[in-house]
């Protein structure tokens, strides 16, 4: 036992000899002025100030800086002592990060639960519940889509979507104290050992990083592999201590400036189409360290420190975690409560979240913080920590439990469309097509009868408790292409072959587009099989038909390559007829849609008798689901004027292509809308699963027409 002692304390001695004269543990003005930077990007980015299209590598100046004060503390402690208390580190966290995030959490489902729709009431449950447990950035990553599109870019994003960088941080707190003392046991090198560690960790987390944003970008975004060399990076620069000092001051502050432009560079020019993090986030993490090395012991009198050491940047470097907490909430409840903010209402709101972010540091985090009680003993930190884990666990529990009704409590009959039929049916291209044994379909028939069918719609203000699908559900309505995995999504270029209908008939169609020509495949399904057809589908989402250019870094290196692909499968196949169809809501003006359908369409006509471009179908005003959860008894509210829904440039612009190469363009404006508004819910049916995609529900209650319109009498 006594040598096991003397091993011990030799092993320490050994870790502190090597950290003598190493370790700087002064308070660094310019990293707190630094800090404020970055949180002041991220909330102009937030707040959507023009400029600050990369506002968002606020975030990745935050995590150098956490990586270098987090590290500083823990060699301090080795320089002390030679060994780490995981106890005490985890318990210094713990106050210094949980009463407030706890605090705005709380407050965040009081409010929202008083402004939000009760539909989006139930994901905001489950986000607390992630965050409570550190992988509230899983769940995030796990949802479709990227940060920028399906989550902040979203018409309801998550009001603790910025959680994501917190849980990142928390992760690495886990394992990295731990790791710097596992490397005690090779005390004689420590310090030479450490930066060895930290070097083969910051290399194979890049390499990750890399991979991974162009394999899996919103992983990469997310989650701490990618993002582990940012940390990294200011641990690095930790230990390397007073050895910087060693470079000339003039040198250093030149550095320095260069990295504080590095930084304004990423912020001003940085958008949804770089790769990001990869390479690029390499960028701002770089600039970072120039400017922390540019400071410190023997700073020259011209570095960034000449700025960054100012009193109003103090001010908000020392309150930066706060703001950080609470400025998106404000933002994301703000306009929940009032609708589509103005520049004015955004200001508004940051200033309200500066002066929350000043009471919660006065009145919360820094008597926690200070507390002699609290930091006296470790376990009082961690059963504070685990009293505040527990409040979020709880406060999950009830906001799910407190989630309403989602009905207005009465059934509603199915709608009923009396189709008009003439004539018997007849094979492909005959100018009698048909979609089964009750004769071909007259379109305007139809038209007629479902616009009764709409006229209803707009009459009828309860949501039935038989909808279809419900509105907690109605997300989830997707065509069978998706579970079957011939949805291609985000860096997946791919093209599979997704056969349906008749196998081995002679008569093939093919439906070739992004997610909104997936959406039509339920009724397409049905008419290709009652036809005695092949179907074969070929859909990538977020991909548009048209040659255009694609404003998010994934899909415009994708795209293009499974564009190619599919034409030349479809010159392998030889249709007989190809349907094609894409959303209208690409940002490409109607000059530039026209001009990359008509590239696209001239490829596709030599291959094929009948090409049909599938007009978009108009949009909802809003999600229908969430608008309808909150007007249960009001459901006309939530339908859309026809002037807004329809994209009638972008219609011009296919029926001009359309016409220009001999194929025919199908309208669908007139299915969906009256001469005056387009109706949500007809009957027992909810025609949307999102703003601007067909549920499975309503794609199949168009069949008729969708048939009518291919097949014409």
């Amino acid at each position: 036992m006594e040598a096991r002692g003397n091993d011990v304390a030799q092993r320490r001695h050994s870790v502190r000899r090597s950290l003598d004269g190493t370790i700087v543990d002064d308070f660094r003005p310019d990293v707190e002025g630094l800090r404020a930077i970055a949180v002041i990007i991220v909330v102009l980015f937030h707040a959507k100030v023009s400029g600050f299209v990369g506002g968002f590598v606020g975030v990745d100046v935050f995590f150098v800086l956490s990586g270098f004060l987090i590290t500083r503390l823990l060699l301090k402690e080795l320089a002390a002592t030679g060994s780490i208390s995981l106890p005490s580190f985890w318990a210094r966290r713990a106050r210094r990060l949980l009463p407030a995030s706890t605090l705005v959490v709380v407050a965040t489902v009081l409010v929202g639960f008083s402004v939000l729709a009760p539909l989006q009431q139930r994901p905001l449950a489950l986000d607390v519940l992630a965050t409570a447990t550190f992988v509230v950035n899983f769940r995030f990553a796990g949802q479709l889509g990227d940060y920028f599109g399906a989550q902040l870019g979203a018409l309801n994003p998550s009001p603790l979507l910025h959680f994501w960088s917190l849980a990142v941080e928390e992760q690495f707190y886990l394992v990295w104290p731990a790791l710097m003392l596992l490397l005690t046991r090779r005390p004689r090198r420590y310090r030479r050992l450490l930066g060895l560690v930290i070097g083969c960790l910051g290399i194979a987390s890049i390499a990750g990083s890399v991979w991974l944003t162009d394999h899996r970008p919103t992983a990469a975004f997310y989650l701490l592999p990618a993002r582990m060399y940012e940390l990294i990076a200011g641990a690095l620069l930790a230990i390397a201590g007073s050895a910087v000092t060693r470079v000339p001051a003039a040198a250093r502050a030149a550095a320095g400036w260069i990295g504080f432009a590095a930084i304004a560079l990423a912020t001003l020019r940085f958008d949804e189409s770089i790769a990001f993090p990869g390479i690029a986030a390499l960028l701002p993490v770089v600039g970072t360290v120039l400017v922390v090395v540019a400071g410190g012991a023997g700073a020259h009198a011209l570095a960034p420190s000449m700025v960054l050491d100012r009193r109003p940047l103090q001010w908000i470097g020392r309150h930066s975690y706060a703001i950080y907490l609470w400025h998106w909430p404000a933002l994301v409840l703000g306009q929940a409560a009032w609708g589509p903010l103005s520049g004015w209402s955004r200001a508004l709101l940051i200033a309200e979240s500066v002066g929350l972010a000043s009471l919660s540091v006065r009145l919360v985090e820094d008597p926690v913080r200070r507390s002699p009680w609290l930091g006296n003993r470790a376990r009082r930190g961690l059963w504070l920590g685990g009293a505040l884990v527990a409040t979020l666990l709880v406060t999950a529990a009830v906001a799910s439990s407190a989630v309403p009704t989602l009905d207005g409590g009465q059934r509603a009959a199915a709608p009923t469309l009396v189709p008009v039929t003439i004539g018997a049916p007849t094979a492909i291209g005959s100018s009698t097509g048909a979609t089964g044994a009750t004769g071909p379909l007259d379109l305007a028939g139809l038209v007629a009868a479902n616009r009764l069918v709409l006229e209803q719609g707009l009459h009828s203000d309860i949501v039935p408790s038989n909808l279809n699908p419900s509105l907690a559900h109605a997300a989830d309505d997707k065509a069978q292409l998706y579970p079957d995995g011939c949805v291609a999504i985000g860096v997946d270029a791919a093209v599979k072959d997704c056969e349906y209908g008749v196998a081995g008939s002679a008569q093939t169609i093919v439906l070739y587009g992004d997610s909104h020509a997936a959406h039509w495949f339920p009724a397409l399904e049905a008419i290709a099989t009652a036809r005695g057809a092949r179907l074969v589908v070929f859909t990538k989402g977020g991909c548009p038909t048209a040659a255009v250019s694609i404003p998010t870094n994934t899909l415009a290196r994708t795209c293009p390559q499974w564009r190619d692909s599919v034409v030349q499968r479809i010159a392998d196949l030889r249709p007989d007829m190809i349907v094609m169809s894409a959303s209208a809501r690409y940002p490409n003006s109607d000059e530039e849609w026209q001009q990359g359908m008509q590239a696209t369409v001239a490829r596709l006509t030599p291959y094929t008798r009948h090409l049909i471009i599938l007009g978009d179908n108009p949009g909802a005003a809003s999600d229908p689901a969430t608008c309808l959860s909150q007007h249960l008894t009001s459901a006309s509210s939530c339908s859309n004027r026809r002037a807004k829904a329809v994209e009638s440039g972008r219609i011009a612009a296919e029926q001009a292509v359309a016409q220009a190469n001999g194929g025919r363009f199908i309208d669908t404006s007139e299915w969906l809308c009256t001469p005056q508004a387009c109706p949500v819910v007809l009957g027992d049916i909810l025609m949307y699963r999102d703003a601007n995609h067909l549920s499975t529900t309503g794609a199949r209650w168009l069949e008729p027409l969708l048939a009518a319109a291919l097949f014409p009498s």
